[in-house]
C-alpha cells in the first residue's frame, strides 16, 4: 500500500507520544527507584516478552487452523484468510526480534521459524522427492536446512513467486508440505511461550537475586534488554536493507512473495519502543520510566530518533524489491535514521542504565 508522509501529521504524532509518555511517573523527587527497576523488569518479562510469546502462539495456531481449512476446501477466500493468519503471526513475530535474547536465541528458535532467502533448488526438491511431509520432518531438517521451515516457505506456498498464486494452483504435495509447515510453526512458538511461561520470566524479574545465574545482577538484565534493542537496528539497517540494497539484487529482501518486507522492517523498529515503554498488548512500567526520573533529554532523544526511523520506512512507497533500485534516496535514508536511533541506543541508553540500573 502506497503511503504518504506528512510532516504536520508527523509532528502531531510524535506530539502525541510525548503527552502520552507524561501520564507515566515524571521526576518529582519521590520515585522510589529501587522499586521501579524491579517493576521494570517484572513488566518487561511478563507483559511484553511472556504476552509477545503467548500471542505469537495464539496466532501461530489461528494460522494452522486456517492452513487446515485450505488444505480440505481450497478455495481463494480460504486462501486469503491463510494469508492474512500469516501476516497477523508474522507482525506479533517481528515485534518480538526486539527481545530476541533468552530461549528464542539460545535454543536457536530463530533461525528455526525465520532463515531467508527461501532456497528454491532445495524447495523444490523436498517436493520433487518421495519423503513422507509431516511435521517430524520439518522437526529434523538440520541448520543447514532452516530456510525450508518458518514463516518464509509458508510465505511462498500461500503466494507463489508473482504474489498472484490461486488455491487451486496449490498441488497435493504443497499441500502435505504446507500443513507440516504451519505445524512446526505453531510446535516452535509453543516452545519459547513455554520456556518463557516456565521459568525464564521468573529469572528475568528476579535479576540480580541470589542464585540467578542468568541474571546476575539488574545491571546484567538492563544491558541484554538495550542489547537486543540495538541489535535489532543493526539487524534491520546492515543487513535486511543493506544486503539486497548493496547487491541490488531483490532475491536477498526478507518477505517478498507477500511483498511484506517494508511493515517486516516496520514492526522490528515498533518493537524496540514497545520494550522502552513496557507495553505489548498494555502498558506498563519500562525502561522510559527509569529514564524520566533522570535523563528527560536522553528520553526525549530516544523517542525522536524512533520517531524518525519510523518516518524514514514510510517514505519507501514501493515494494522493497522495486525500491533497492527506484528509491535509492529512501532506502539509504532509512539506514541511516535506523542506524542513527542504534546509536542512541548504544552510546547513550546502554550506558545510562550501566550507572542507574545497578
Amino acid at each position: 500500500m502506497k503511503k504518504t508522509t506528512n510532516t504536520a501529521l508527523v509532528l502531531l504524532a510524535f506530539a502525541g507520544i510525548m503527552a502520552s509518555s507524561c501520564k507515566k511517573n515524571d521526576n518529582n523527587g519521590n520515585t522510589d527507584t529501587t522499586a521501579l527497576k524491579s517493576l521494570i523488569l517484572q513488566n518487561v518479562a511478563n507483559r511484553v516478552c511472556l504476552d509477545s510469546y503467548q500471542d505469537l502462539w495464539s496466532k501461530t495456531n489461528d494460522l494452522l487452523h486456517a492452513v487446515n481449512d485450505l488444505t480440505t476446501s481450497a478455495t481463494d477466500d480460504n486462501l486469503n484468510k491463510c494469508r492474512a493468519a500469516w501476516k497477523s503471526s508474522r507482525e506479533t513475530w517481528e515485534r518480538s526480534e526486539a527481545w530476541l535474547f533468552g530461549p528464542v536465541d539460545v535454543d536457536k528458535i530463530d533461525p528455526r521459524i525465520d532463515t531467508w532467502p527461501v532456497d528454491f533448488n532445495d524447495l523444490n526438491a523436498v517436493l520433487a522427492s518421495a519423503d513422507v511431509l509431516d511435521e517430524a520432518y520439518i522437526d529434523a531438517l538440520d541448520e543447514e536446512h532452516d530456510a525450508l521451515k518458518g514463516f518464509h516457505p509458508i510465505e511462498y506456498l500461500l503466494w507463489g513467486t508473482d504474489g498472484k498464486k490461486k488455491a487451486a494452483d496449490l498441488t497435493s504435495r504443497e499441500k502435505e508440505y504446507l500443513i507440516a509447515l504451519a505445524q512446526n510453526l505453531a510446535k516452535l512458538a509453543n516452545e519459547v511461550k513455554t520456556s518463557w511461561s516456565g521459568g525464564y520470566a521468573i529469572a528475568l524479574e528476579t535479576a540480580g537475586n541470589s542464585g540467578n545465574t542468568e541474571f546476575p545482577s539488574k545491571r546484567v538484565a538492563f544491558e541484554t534488554i538495550v542489547d537486543a534493542m540495538a541489535g535489532i537496528c543493526d539487524e534491520v539497517a546492515n543487513g535486511k536493507i543493506k544486503d539486497p540494497f548493496e547487491a541490488q539484487d531483490p532475491d536477498l529482501e526478507e518477505s517478498p512473495f507477500a511483498q511484506n518486507s517494508i511493515t517486516d522492517f516496520t514492526n522490528n523498529i515498533k518493537g524496540i519502543m514497545d520494550m522502552y515503554q513496557g507495553k505489548f498488548n498494555q502498558d506498563g512500567e519500562g525502561l522510559e520510566d527509569l529514564v524520566r526520573v533522570h535523563n528527560l533529554s536522553l528520553d526525549n532523544e530516544i523517542k525522536q530518533k524512533h520517531a524518525t526511523a519510523i518516518t524514514s520506512l514510510e517514505a519507501i512507497t514501493l515494494p522493497f524489491g522495486e525500491a533497492i533500485i527506484n528509491q535509492p534516496t529512501q532506502v539509504q535514508n532509512a539506514m541511516t535514521k535506523i542506524n542513527e536511533l542504534a546509536e542512541t541506543l548504544e552510546s547513550k541508553l546502554k550506558p545510562f542504565l550501566q550507572q542507574y540500573g545497578q
